[in-house]
């Protein structure tokens, strides 16, 4: 760090960033404080003097000019000045947080933030929403789809690259385009600034010869683009690789680019070349979406399922350390000289939101009940949004007794449907309509609507700037690191505190099933028992052409121990959901072998809310019926179960009592371990930690019995005996009175018995009070202890005994507990957490006892 602030601190400036001269000869501003301090003083009357500055301010403001360079430099992080604008120099002091609203009447968007490294084009990219006339059926493989070889740029031409190495270059520029290059897995996250890397944005593309020149022309330097390389392998053959996410060598899945130059009537060949999954809903008839700038400004037609000869298969000519897989599609461009663009998924970008934001806020019927604050700001500077949206309250008992639900989406940033869910949702719950009023009645709505909004800029598919996937680090008190996370646990934590919290649901995408699902945690309470599929199965019966019951699933494993709806249901949510929604379309009803478009994600936003009236109806004859209908369902799939295993039960006795756990799979994931641990910048610090751990690491001794430890005792007191008898022979006549108390005497005695097998005999006075040279008999006092713990929680819980726990119940004979109205009582929070009571301690014991 020493050398890098000798390097930027020499008197050349101009010479070094040329495209930064004419800043330091813009005119000059005041200071933010100052203004601040004169309004201030005006407003309270406490300054009458002239408007205009004083001489020595001037000179200030001159000072400020001056060093403006190194005050707007990314390696001088400052968290106080704040520069929004790209061109201008207009530093403002940063609002206090959690203390103001944002999107005033006359508020302007705030401009992302972008890592240092990352060049970014200055084109502001925004596509029209359009649904489909007809729906978009599932392209049907043939079996004779050509599988293309892959060349690469070695007998191909490049056309497109973002830059990703040093290369040779001199010394000191080696340096600065180290800084300035694309990130890679090594480095990490250092600081960022709005519009991204400083300087001349270079031209990527190649240059065309004449309009004769058939060469397309990509770009995917904006606004959740995605595209590393693109390599020309024929006259309409390209092969593209996809940049990973930042600061990590992994997730290749979301593409995001656009390309130019186009020829009507002309097949061309994409193949993506480096993916990562073996599986894909690409196998099975998924097509790429497609945008036509000119079809969108004439014709008003946006993103449509494009593409033939679609294949998705495993490349063979790897390196072997990591399997590849690649996608390979044809399509022809409807125009000449056009502008396109392909995606994965319909985009749904960090500005896209703050429109939708601003719009809310600006409204003077939605502002009233909906209220926008910030809940953080990610790693990169960027607004984490906050939406509180429910009815005033008449009273205050009215507004304690509401319950709240939780939505959050976009934690991963290539799930963009998780965002069209969102936005469908929103649409619903802030429209005038009786059914959103009385929702807004009866509850309060906490709405993240964009967890990672850094990723979601930069084009990342699972990763935040971190370089770690958020959905692994819910139980993180790294709060510098993960900032998202951390503020929405103790914002959940904080809710939990002051009311119930009836639902929380985080929104996903899905990249190798089809439909519509949830995945939950099964409850073991007894009295509760199923309560957590009735919602999932409600809205099965909602939206029965979109969601899925049968893929739904409520298995807790260990490796999703720090996702969302894992962390929340242990806090004490009993319907904790994380909803999934395929990237591909429906296999269900009428919709059968289609595409969703965002027309249908916005719905299942409606049936959500929907939903939701429907489970807390006060007439619980649906709440019934479908608990009903679960047990039927649970029995059938138990017994096909055993059936499976070749094994006969009697489902009428004890089919209650099996674990759904063991019938159930796992709800096949992505593998937590590629994205977990440490963030990217703190992984040098642990390595030299642990290697100073194993430097000075003792090798542990064994542990010993207590007859052993006895004649260790023995012997080390004979040898000190000894000792003393040669430094004072007088002493050596007494040594029983002066080296063995009565501590000492009583603990060997009580050692030898146990050896022995034999009591330890107990006088009157040690069985009525226990004291420091006491030893007691355990087996009798545990015994005791617990009679009088058992006794104590059912004065306390009359309805409450220590013998009926559902989890260690081996009664065959044992019916499932009635189906009872839940209460959903605070009471009931802790319960489902494990019930963690402090634990009685017994010190002269060493007994802890549990109720």
């Amino acid at each position: 760090m020493r050398v890098s602030l000798t390097v930027f601190s020499i008197p050349c400036r101009s010479n070094m960033f040329p495209a930064l001269d004419t800043e330091l000869k813009q005119e000059t501003l005041p200071d933010p404080y100052e203004d601040f301090m004169r309004y201030h003083l005006q407003y309270y009357g406490y300054y009458k003097g002239p408007t205009c500055l004083p001489s020595t301010v001037h000179r200030q403001i001159g000072a400020v000019s001056r060093d403006s360079l190194m005050l707007r430099s990314p390696f001088v992080k400052s968290r106080q000045l704040l520069y929004d604008d790209i061109g201008k120099v207009n530093p403002r002091l940063r609002e206090p947080q959690d203390l103001f609203a944002f999107f005033s009447g006359n508020a302007l968007l705030q401009a992302p933030r972008w890592p240092i490294e990352c060049e970014v084009i200055k084109e502001s990219i925004h596509h029209i929403e359009w649904v489909p006339p007809q729906p978009e059926y599932f392209y049907q493989p043939t079996g004779n789809e050509k599988i293309p070889e892959i060349v690469g740029e070695e007998k191909g031409t490049i056309v497109y690259q973002l830059d990703s190495d040093v290369g040779s270059l001199g010394n000191f520029s080696s340096f600065l385009h180290l800084l300035y290059c694309m990130p890679t897995e090594d480095s990490y996250f250092t600081s960022s600034r709005v519009g991204g890397k400083r300087g001349i944005i270079k031209e990527l593309s190649v240059s065309l010869q004449g309009p004769e020149d058939n060469t397309l022309l990509f770009e995917s330097r904006f606004e959740s683009g995605n595209l590393q390389k693109a390599v020309r392998v024929n006259t309409y053959e390209y092969e593209l690789t996809l940049r990973t996410d930042l600061y990590t060598n992994k997730h290749t899945q979301w593409f995001y680019f656009r390309v130019q130059n186009t020829r009507k009537d002309v097949t061309y060949r994409f193949t993506i070349v480096n993916l990562l999954k073996p599986k894909s809903l690409y196998t099975v008839g998924m097509k790429p979406l497609m945008y036509s700038q000119l079809d969108a400004s004439t014709r008003s037609i946006g993103w449509r399922r494009e593409g033939k000869e679609i294949k998705y298969y495993r490349d063979s000519t790897g390196d072997g350390q990591q399997p590849s897989y690649c996608l390979t599609w044809t399509v022809q461009f409807p125009h000449d000289q056009d502008t396109c663009f392909f995606a994965h998924f319909y985009p749904y970008t960090y500005t896209d939101l703050q429109r939708f934001l601003l719009s809310v806020a600006n409204s003077p019927i939605k502002s009233q009940f909906c209220k926008l604050r910030t809940l953080c700001r990610s790693l990169a500077g960027n607004n984490v949004y906050l939406l509180t949206i429910t009815n005033p309250a008449r009273t205050p008992q009215e507004a304690a007794a509401k319950k709240a639900v939780v939505l959050t989406a976009r934690v991963h940033p290539g799930e963009s449907n998780g965002s069209w869910i969102m936005k469908g949702f929103l649409d619903f719950i802030l429209s005038n309509s009786p059914d959103a009023q009385l929702l807004r009645d009866i509850f309060i709505f906490k709405v993240v609507p964009m967890l990672n909004p850094d990723g979601v800029i930069v084009g990342n598919y699972r990763c935040s700037l971190a370089g770690r996937d958020l959905n692994r680090h819910y139980k993180t008190i790294l709060k510098e690191s993960f900032p998202c996370i951390w503020h929405t646990r103790n914002m959940i934590k904080r809710l939990l505190e002051e009311r119930e919290v009836l639902l929380y649901c985080d929104l996903h995408g899905h990249s190798r099933k089809n439909n519509i699902f949830l995945y939950g945690c099964g409850n073991t309470d007894r009295q509760f028992w199923l309560h957590e599929r009735v919602f999932p199965l409600m809205l099965s019966k909602n939206a029965p052409d979109k969601f899925s019951f049968h893929s739904c699933n409520f298995k807790v494993q260990k490796c999703k121990e720090g996702t969302g709806r894992v962390v929340m249901w242990r806090m004490g949510i009993l319907n904790s959901y994380t909803m999934e929604s395929t990237f591909g379309g429906s296999t269900l009803g009428n919709k059968r072998d289609t595409h969703f478009t965002t027309e249908d994600l916005k719905s299942l936003g409606y049936h959500v809310c929907d939903t939701l009236l429907d489970f807390c109806d006060p007439d619980r004859t649906k709440f019934m019926q479908c608990l009903a209908e679960l047990k039927e369902l649970l029995q059938q799939e138990i017994h096909k179960k055993f059936k499976e295993l070749g094994q006969d039960m009697d489902l009428e006795r004890s089919w209650s009592d099996i674990s759904l756990s063991d019938i159930e799979s796992s709800t096949s994931g992505s593998d937590s371990s590629l994205s977990d641990g440490l963030p990217a910048h703190l992984l040098n610090i642990a390595d030299e930690l642990n290697q100073k751990k194993m430097m000075y690491k003792k090798k542990k001794k064994p542990l010993k019995s207590r007859k052993q430890r006895n004649k260790q005792y023995q012997k080390n007191t004979l040898m000190l005996d000894s000792e003393i008898t040669e430094d004072a022979p007088e002493r050596a006549r007494f040594p029983s009175l002066q080296k063995h108390p009565a501590f000492f005497r009583t603990s060997e005695n009580a050692s030898s018995s146990v050896i022995n097998n034999e009591k330890p005999r107990l006088s009157k006075s040690q069985l009525n009070g226990r004291g420091k040279s006491t030893s007691l008999d355990p087996t009798n006092m545990t015994s005791l202890i617990l009679a009088k713990n058992k006794d104590r929680i059912q004065k306390q819980k009359p309805g409450f005994t220590v013998s009926c726990d559902p989890k260690k119940s081996t009664n065959p004979s044992q019916e499932p507990a009635p189906p009872v109205k839940p209460s959903w009582s605070r009471s009931r929070c802790s319960g489902t957490q494990g019930s963690h009571r402090t634990a009685v301690a017994y010190p002269s014991l060493h007994i802890y006892t549990y109720p």
